[in-house]
C-alpha cells in the first residue's frame, strides 16, 4: 500500500517534466501555475522519492530472505536483479525520458551488497549517518541558494526544448553524474534505514504501539508544515515562484511529510479500513510496471499531440495524472485478478533467476500441485 502511494506521488511529479511544464524547462511560474507548483512543493515535491528510496531497501531486504528460502547465496542473485534494472534505467532514460531513477537506484543500490551480513547496529550506524550527512549538504546547498539573487538563478537544463537522444546521453554522463554525489549520500541512507526497518520489523502487525505511531504521526506533520510555511509565505510575496530560491524548505517539509504520509498509511492497514485500500496495495504490487507506463504512456501522447515545452499549463498535466492513475488503479486490480505480478516485473524476475517464472495464477496453482496447466 505504501509502494503504491508513493507511485501515485512520483507520477504527480514526473508528468510534468514529461510534459514540458517542470522545473527542469522553467524556473519561474506565475498565475495559476505559481499556486499549483506551491502545492505540489509543499505535498508532493521531495516527499515521495524519499519513501519509494526507503521501501527499496526494505524491498532488497525481502528479497535477500526470498534468495534464502530458495537456496540461492543472496548477494550473487541481488546482483544480478541489480544488474538488470541498470539495463532497464540505461534504456529508459536514453530512449525515452531523462528524468529516470531506476539507473540510480541500480548503481546505489550494488553499495548495499556488503551490508547483507553486517550487523544490525552497524546497518543502522551507516544509515542514520549517511542521512545526517546528506540533511547538512543539503540545508548547506539550500541556505547558499537562498542567497543567490533571481537574475543569477542557473537556466534550466532544458528550457531550449525537449532532449533527444544525445541530449539524454550528455545530461547521463554530467548531471546525472554529479547528482550520484549530491543525492547519492541521502538515497543510499534511505536505502540502509529501509533495510534495517525490514530487518527489524517495522511493518509486521503490532510492531509500533498505537500511542508511539500517533506521536511520530503529528509531530512529523507540525515539522513538516511549519517547514513548509516559508515557500506559502513566498507566493504571497512575490509575483513569480522560483522553484530554486525555495529548495530547503522543500527539502526539510518533505523529509517530515514523507514519514506523516507513512504513518498515516501504517495506521489505516491496520483498522476497519484497511479493505478499501486493496487497489493501492495493487499498485505498489506492479509499482515496476507502473513506473515504467507511466512514462511510456505520456512521452507517447505528449508526441502524439505534438506538445510542446509549456504548452500545458500545470493544472492540466495535474488532471492527466490524476486520469493516468485512476487507469493505472483499475488497470492493477485487473490484472492481479489474473496473473500473479506486471509484466515489467515478470521479466525483472526472468532476468534475476534465469527462468521464467509462472505469470497466470492458474500455471502457478498448477506448479504448486503437480497438476499440467
Amino acid at each position: 500500500m505504501i509502494r503504491g502511494f508513493a507511485v501515485f506521488g512520483i507520477c504527480l511529479v514526473n508528468v510534468p517534466e514529461m510534459a514540458g511544464n517542470g522545473v527542469m524547462f522553467r524556473s519561474g511560474y506565475e498565475g495559476g501555475d505559481a499556486l499549483v507548483r506551491l502545492l505540489f512543493d509543499m505535498f508532493v515535491q521531495s516527499k515521495f522519492y524519499t519513501i519509494f528510496a526507503f521501501l527499496f531497501g526494505v524491498s532488497f531486504h525481502l528479497f535477500t530472505q526470498s534468495a534464502e528460502r530458495r537456496g540461492a547465496k543472496p548477494g550473487p542473485a541481488a546482483a544480478r536483479r541489480l544488474g538488470a534494472l541498470l539495463v532497464f534505467g540505461a534504456a529508459h532514460l536514453i530512449l525515452l525520458w531523462h528524468g529516470d531513477i531506476l539507473l540510480t537506484y541500480a548503481l546505489l543500490g550494488f553499495l548495499m551488497l556488503p551490508f547483507i551480513r553486517r550487523k544490525d547496529t552497524t546497518l543502522a550506524g551507516w544509515a542514520w549517518s549517511l542521512i545526517g550527512v546528506a540533511i547538512f549538504i543539503h540545508v548547506l546547498l539550500g541556505l547558499l541558494t537562498l542567497a543567490v539573487p533571481v537574475h543569477m538563478l542557473p537556466e534550466p537544463s532544458f528550457a531550449s526544448g525537449f532532449p533527444g537522444i544525445a541530449d539524454r546521453i550528455a545530461y547521463l554522463t554530467s548531471d546525472v553524474a554529479a547528482n550520484l554525489f549530491i543525492y547519492g549520500v541521502e538515497v543510499l541512507g534511505l536505502f540502509l534505514l529501509g533495510m534495517y526497518a525490514g530487518r527489524r520489523g517495522w511493518f509486521l502487525p503490532g510492531a509500533a504501539p498505537a500511542r508511539k505511531l500517533a506521536l511520530i504521526r503529528w509531530t512529523s506533520l507540525a515539522v513538516g508544515l511549519l517547514a513548509a510555511i516559508p515557500l506559502a509565505v513566498e507566493y504571497t510575496r512575490e509575483p513569480v515562484y522560483y522553484f530554486d530560491l525555495q529548495y530547503l524548505y522543500i527539502f526539510l517539509s518533505g523529509k517530515a511529510l514523507a514519514v506523516f504520509y507513512v504513518t498515516i498509511l501504517m495506521g489505516l492497514a491496520g483498522g476497519s479500513r484497511a479493505g478499501r485500500l486493496k487497489p493501492l496495495a495493487a499498485v505498489g504490487r506492479m509499482a515496476f510496471t507502473n513506473y515504467l507506463t507511466q512514462t511510456i504512456v505520456t512521452i507517447a501522447l505528449v508526441r502524439v499531440l505534438g506538445i510542446g515545452v509549456g504548452d500545458l499549463p500545470l493544472a492540466a498535466t495535474l488532471l492527466w495524472s490524476a486520469a493516468l492513475l485512476a487507469l493505472q488503479t483499475a488497470w492493477s486490480v485487473w490484472w492481479l485478478k489474473r496473473y500473479r505480478m506486471g509484466p515489467f516485473e515478470w521479466v525483472w524476475r526472468l532476468c534475476t533467476w534465469l527462468q521464467a517464472p509462472a505469470l497466470r495464477r492458474r500455471q502457478a496453482h498448477a506448479a504448486d500441485t503437480g497438476i499440467s496447466a
